[in-house]
């Protein structure tokens, strides 16, 4: 998402590298002095990266990360170490072996960010991420309906002879989803949905339920999601349904409530949690 924003690219996919470079030389260690004295890039390695359980003729480092340190282009960088084994260090007839490894993916990204682009590179990928979350939502509940309107009650129904009124139904839902641009029917199913909210008292009892498993529970990583996820039979890593499962006083206690709405909740309940645990 971060690569794809339209305003400003805040990260760079670029292609899979080897990012670690170990270097050979086979005359021992004045072999090695002599080459960094004349590889910029081999003396910054040694002052960075040289480690006393490395033998002395050796020198293993990551050479992606040496490049963004010093500001230089990992990809010219590379092919300077490729050619050592070219160069030709006066007083030594041995050869250097250069080895690339750990196959790598390879992303660039603008540092020391301000609290205003911070704060807009998190807004940016919540609005991403709930739109498309909505999108795949949304498409789900439009095959369930569509299959619906055009099913049977038993298979029987539809064994003989092909229903011409169902599939041109059928046919004419394909054809309106496919029409319809995403933005109106993420809106209008978003519209649709937030009127089937339970009653007030119900949604009160919720948020009570989360007052209490946030008082119960404080200990732990908690977020909204993670709440909303408990509280409808969801299980994760860190969560895992077969612990929670056990505990069935909030193990899929409100499944027949939005799941958006309880992931909502339950994070203004922490934040306010957390700011009267901060006074």
């Amino acid at each position: 998402y971060l690569d794809l924003c339209p305003d400003r690219s805040w990260v760079k996919l670029r292609d899979p590298v080897n990012a670690t470079c170990n270097i050979q030389c086979y005359g021992g260690t004045h072999h090695l002095v002599a080459l960094a004295k004349q590889a910029t890039t081999v003396l910054a390695a040694m002052k960075f990266y040289s480690s006393p359980d490395m033998p002395s003729n050796e020198l293993c480092f990551p050479y992606i990360e040496l490049s963004a340190r010093m500001g230089w282009d990992p990809y010219i960088v590379r092919r300077e170490l490729a050619d050592l084994p070219k160069r030709s260090i006066p007083g030594f007839k041995y050869a250097v072996h250069v080895e690339f490894k750990d196959l790598s993916f390879h992303v660039t990204a603008p540092g020391l960010l301000s609290a205003e682009e911070h704060d807009e590179v998190v807004e940016y990928l919540h609005q991403r991420v709930t739109a498309q979350k909505n999108a795949e939502i949304r498409r789900l509940h439009e095959l369930h309906s569509s299959l619906l309107a055009v099913a049977t009650s038993s298979h029987y129904d539809a064994a003989d002879e092909v229903d011409a009124s169902r599939d041109e139904l059928l046919k004419s839902r394909i054809q309106e989803y496919f029409s319809s641009s995403s933005e109106e029917n993420d809106s209008d199913w978003l519209t649709v949905k937030s009127r089937d909210l339970p009653p007030s008292h119900i949604l009160a009892s919720v948020q009570s339920d989360i007052r209490t498993f946030i008082q119960k529970y404080s200990d732990l990583p908690l977020r909204g999601r993670v709440i909303a996820r408990i509280f409808q039979g969801i299980g994760s890593p860190n969560f895992p349904a077969a612990t929670w499962g056990r505990i069935r006083r909030y193990w899929r206690r409100h499944i027949d409530i939005d799941f958006d709405w309880i992931d909502r909740c339950a994070t203004v309940e922490l934040t306010e949690a957390r700011l009267k645990h901060s006074y």
